[in-house]
């Protein structure tokens, strides 16, 4: 089934402080990290339900939602059917961390307001994506190797993180991160819902059409940053993920990986001593 996303505007967030899910009032808001190429644009998908502790969180419809990243220009997108709202977002030249704020009023005056994080990266800057899955010390706090090892290969290189747990959690472990001693990066579902963009109109104003299935965010990711070419993971599963998106693999252990040119180490500290390189 495809859901219809009318966008004015562009892609949101929630939540202080990382992508996440947020509730105030009467309202659910949803949304993960944004990453988006230095002056240009963005694409973001979030959803509005309604905070019914009756039922299921049902979703809010034809909802507008107002968007924005710093202070560049701000636009609109209608929820559909399912409570999802997208489209394109404008950023700054410069790339960095910026404020992604989001807010809904509906017609009888209940407002939901929130911030999220907006990662702005120069295209062409390495980027390495990691399993957030397989990284030790997020629950008990810290783990010196291998934050050592993502402090080694975020010099020079920006850092994402990928993992199989819902945005609405994401926030918590932004703080599992920094408490862990790990770089600072956005933090991805490894799958997202398809959508994609169509400009119709009098203005051209994008629309977003979001459907049900879920694909991979590594090819979107790949064609944004062409700069993003290693991946770091425990697991077969995600370095099959990699190796199919096209991502040199760096495997932390003995997994069996059925990829072309592995980089193997054999713990966190080899990979903190040696780096992801040959």
């Amino acid at each position: 089934m495809i859901r219809f996303v009318l966008a004015l505007c562009v892609l949101g967030g929630l939540l202080t402080s990382g992508g996440c899910g947020s509730s105030m009032g009467d309202y659910i808001l949803t949304v993960p990290d944004m990453i988006a190429p230095a002056g240009g644009e963005g694409v973001a998908v979030m959803r509005l339900q309604r905070n019914d502790f009756l039922v299921m969180a049902p979703p809010v419809k034809q909802a507008l939602i107002g968007l924005q990243v710093a202070d560049k220009l701000q636009r609109g997108a209608y929820t559909d059917e399912l409570g999802y709202a997208g489209t394109t977002l404008s950023v700054p030249a410069r790339p960095g961390r910026y404020e992604l704020k989001v807010a809904h009023s509906d017609r009888w005056g209940d407002e939901v307001a929130a911030t999220a994080q907006a990662y702005v990266w120069d295209a062409n800057t390495p980027a390495v994506a990691v399993d957030l899955d397989c990284l030790p010390g997020l629950s008990l706090g810290f783990s010196r190797q291998s934050s050592l090892a993502l402090d080694r290969a975020a010099k020079g290189a920006n850092i994402l993180y990928l993992t199989r747990r819902r945005a609405s959690g994401h926030a918590k472990l932004h703080k599992r991160l920094v408490g862990a001693g790990y770089p600072d990066g956005p933090i991805l579902e490894w799958q997202r819902q398809y959508w994609h963009i169509v400009r119709k109109g009098k203005y051209n104003m994008p629309r977003v059409i979001v459907e049900n299935r879920l694909v991979s965010q590594l090819p979107d990711l790949r064609r944004m940053l062409p700069g993003l070419t290693m991946g770091i993971c425990e697991d077969s599963l995600a370095a099959k993920a990699f190796a199919e998106s096209g991502v040199r693999v760096v495997v932390i252990g003995n997994a069996r990986v059925a990829a072309k040119d592995v980089i193997r180490r054999a713990s966190w500290s080899e990979l903190a001593d040696k780096g992801i390189g040959p």
